[in-house]
């Protein structure tokens, strides 16, 4: 959660990473007309508080993994925070969110093939205490992904 309510310079500052994580703070003040020192000071506190990580974003099909999979999972919920963070801890899962829905946790996963996603769901998944069901929806094509998530700004009423 921020530390304060985003502003314009926040987004304006958050847009010009999401189009060039690699501009410099120089060039990103001089087009937003505020000093350096704010885009250094403004940068850092978006970081510490969560709302942005400058990470690399990679062709996840160009790794190599050959199996991508939604994994709707239903679970007691009362061990929902416990499962979470066991399915997060995994290596090759790539997302987990809990849910309000027809499951309460989706992860999606990566594995080198179809047999490997099995074994994965039925060995590590299947047996974490807590898990009622689990139904895998395997990716047949992935069209687009891009981590770089528009901003929403919060309307007043």
């Amino acid at each position: 959660m921020p530390s304060r309510p985003l502003d314009d310079i926040d987004r304006a500052l958050i847009a010009a990473l999401r189009s060039d994580a690699r501009r410099s703070h120089q060039s990103i003040a001089a087009a937003l007309g505020v000093s350096e020192g704010t885009i250094r000071s403004r940068l850092k506190r978006l970081e510490a508080d969560g709302v942005v990580r400058i990470t690399t974003l990679q062709n996840i099909e160009s790794l190599g993994a050959s199996a991508f999979a939604y994994l709707w999972i239903t679970c007691d919920r009362a061990l929902l925070r416990e499962i979470a963070g066991a399915l997060a801890a995994q290596p090759l899962v790539g997302f987990v969110a809990s849910l309000l829905g027809r499951a309460d946790l989706l992860a999606i996963v990566q594995q080198d093939g179809p047999s490997e996603l099995v074994r994965f769901v039925d060995d590590v998944v299947k047996d974490l205490p807590g898990v009622l069901d689990v139904r895998t929806e395997p990716i047949l094509h992935l069209v687009k992904n891009d981590g770089r998530w528009g901003l929403v700004r919060a309307r007043a009423r």
